[in-house]
């Protein structure tokens, strides 16, 4: 199916840390979630690339290097999650297009980070989805709704950190029903939220009917020593 073409009007980068922006908003951000979130079936613009494939950039414990937190903003590079076998640095920022509708991930196994969110490691909550399948071939996401509290994401950076993040909680929503505050609102520490398609397909609607979401919070971060 096409991608739907929903205006949006997120809020500009950096705002849930400001508090406030969501206040009177929800309507058009769960406008934004809708489409954000529909990305399990949608179609590709453009044909999926070529190379080596995604590889793991996570850095062995001995040869890590801590560094304080919250960590200033930077872009994506690589997504680890070792409970679900996720280990990728194939990776873009999420933006909206010149007409206010969102872009989404082109190939599969896509991580998105949506870039008017909290960078990882940032106070607030970053935003990840991807793809839980594609033109037969199975997401990155695939798996996201086998995660447990406890399990581990670890998402690697452009400025050679690596934001570290614990999960809270996994939950499955109707998609009339999404959480809005919850997985866009403020937060006082820096989050994560890793979003996907789920439940059942919709053969009418060309979509599935319900969204998984995992919660996460920030508890370390590092570069390579």
């Amino acid at each position: 199916m096409a991608a739907p073409e929903v205006p949006l009007e997120a809020p500009p980068r950096g705002a849930s840390r400001r508090g406030g922006i969501f206040s009177g908003v929800t309507g058009r951000l769960t406008a934004f979630v809708l489409a954000l979130l529909a990305i399990g079936v949608l179609v590709s613009l453009v044909q999926g690339g070529g190379g080596d494939g995604p590889r793991s950039t996570s850095v062995p414990v001995a040869e890590r290097v801590a560094v304080p937190v919250p960590l200033p903003a930077a872009p994506i590079s690589g997504v680890d999650a070792p409970s679900i076998g996720l280990a990728t640095d194939d990776t873009t920022d999420l933006g909206l297009r010149d007409d206010n509708s969102l872009d989404v991930p082109r190939r599969a196994g896509t991580i998105g980070w949506y870039q008017r969110s909290a960078s990882p490691g940032e106070v607030g909550p970053a935003v990840l989805a991807a793809h839980v399948d594609f033109r037969g071939e199975a997401g990155a996401f695939a798996r996201l709704d086998e995660m447990r509290p406890g399990d581990t994401v670890e998402v690697h950076r452009e400025d050679d950190t690596t934001a570290v993040f614990t999960v809270d909680r996994v939950e499955q929503y109707a998609k009339d029903a999404f959480p809005t505050e919850a997985v866009y609102g403020p937060t006082d520490d820096g989050q994560i939220r890793l979003i996907t398609c789920g439940g059942v397909f919709n053969e009418r609607t060309g979509s599935y009917e319900d969204n998984i979401v995992v919660f996460g919070h920030l508890v370390e971060a590092y570069r390579p020593a």
